[in-house]
């Protein structure tokens, strides 16, 4: 029996810290490949130095284009009639590809795609991760509803055929878009448990919420709920139910130390949306973030106090810095509600630098404590929801605090003891963030 040709391709944008690791294992496979190929998509890190000391073809794009074009480039220039990829933080098994080969058992198989397994799984990031961005499927007897794009192998036949990745997808749900034409068109997809592959990456609090939000940002584009309000308040629901399940879940596992994490990423996702809907992708605020920052949170107060018996608050931020203001503004009101609820001393500070770290990279301690101290001495912020203000988005505000003062009383009623066991898990994820 002939043995199938295949060919592999790696899609990387600075990978120098894994890249090696990954084609020592590439080149140590038991399944003979006829070329290698690494797609640098605009790296501007070490990649390609590395890369060039290994017998494996270099395709280097002269600026990033993601993930989808990255893989586009690769299929185009391979000729054989199997392609296997490999993400660049991936270390495939001596008998990774041997055991995918072993699946296409007819021509209607498209694909087939492995197990991924988390090399790392020691701090709270990298175990929320392996649990909730798990990228294997549980039943191994079922078709699969779509394959991982970290390590599969595909006919390129059939990848030709639907009119290989949409390059708009850019770098998340690239792999889920091309599953679903393939299988529309009549193909099937085979996962296969024994061709394991181990995942190198790391995280910390900035990058697990924001690659959670970006995996799943392209599904609800596809759903419209970025495309007016009444869909976007929706998905501030939708926000909140994700969260609920993931603590419902963690708890009945037994997880506690993931439940902060849990909740956080309901208010981090709802600001990220915000953010998206309100310039779809284009940075809200001037080049100097911090200063902008401080410039958002004196403008709004002082002009909410200066003017307190007006219906409509003047500002001096331009519009472009809007997002600044509504994050604070909902931090203001949620001041009461947080306070409320969860009695440890420490918690409000521990979410607050959590938010300001995650969304916009800063640990300045001295703008945190100025947060603090103005939702301390002023309570009740809530008559913000009443007064207009030109960079204020009421129906954001009014409906995300209405919204999470409904799900916390239900999450407290159910779980009595879930306050005190998320100030746990915040404390100790605090202990480890930067």
């Amino acid at each position: 029996m002939s043995v199938l040709k295949v060919s592999l391709y790696i899609p990387c944008f600075n990978a120098a810290q894994t890249i090696r690791h990954c084609l020592e294992a590439v080149l140590k496979q038991s399944y003979p490949l006829e070329e290698v190929i690494v797609i640098d998509d605009g790296s501007t890190d070490e990649t390609a130095r590395i890369v060039s000391a290994y017998p494996v073809r270099l395709i280097r794009h002269t600026h990033n284009q993601g993930l989808a074009t990255a893989r586009n480039t690769a299929i185009k220039n391979i000729g054989t009639e199997f392609i296997a990829a490999l993400d660049a933080d991936c270390l495939p098994e001596a008998d990774w590809l041997v055991q995918l080969m072993k699946r296409f058992s007819s021509p209607k198989i498209a694909g087939v795609g492995g197990k991924l397994l988390e090399s790392y799984s020691n701090n709270v990031f990298d175990f929320w991760r392996a649990v909730h961005m798990r990228q294997h499927w549980e039943d191994e007897d079922r078709l699969p509803r779509f394959l991982f794009g970290s390590n599969t192998v595909f006919r390129k036949e059939a990848l030709l055929a639907v009119g290989l990745y949409n390059e708009e997808f850019k770098n998340n749900y690239e792999d889920v878009d091309i599953c679903q034409r393939l299988k529309k068109d009549g193909w099937f997809l085979i996962y296969e448990p024994k061709a394991i592959v181990h995942h190198l990456k790391k995280d910390d609090i900035c990058s697990i919420l924001e690659n959670y939000w970006r995996w799943n940002i392209a599904y609800y584009q596809k759903k419209n709920f970025y495309d007016n309000s009444r869909n976007f308040v929706f998905k501030l629901k939708d926000n909140l139910g994700l969260a609920n399940r993931y603590i419902e879940e963690d708890l009945a596992a037994k997880r506690h130390q993931l439940l902060y994490l849990d909740f956080l990423l309901a208010l981090h996702h709802s600001l990220k949306d915000f953010e998206y809907f309100t310039y779809k992708n284009k940075q809200g605020y001037s080049d100097c973030l911090l200063l902008s920052l401080w410039l958002a949170l004196i403008d709004l107060t002082f002009f909410y106090h200066f003017d307190s018996g007006k219906d409509q608050l003047p500002t001096l931020i331009p519009k472009k810095n809007s997002l600044l203001q509504n994050f604070f503004a909902l931090n203001l009101i949620l001041g009461s509600c947080i306070s409320g609820i969860f009695k440890s001393k420490d918690f409000k500070r521990i979410l607050y630098k959590h938010l300001l770290l995650s969304l916009y990279k800063t640990d300045d301690n001295y703008l945190l404590d100025r947060l603090l101290n103005l939702i301390e001495l002023h309570k009740d912020w809530s008559n913000l929801l009443r007064k207009k203000q030109p960079n204020i988005n009421i129906l954001f505000l009014k409906s995300l605090y209405l919204y999470l003062q409904r799900w916390l009383k239900d999450l407290t009623l159910r779980f009595p003891d879930i306050v005190r066991m998320i100030e746990i898990s915040a404390g100790k994820t605090d202990k480890i963030s930067p």
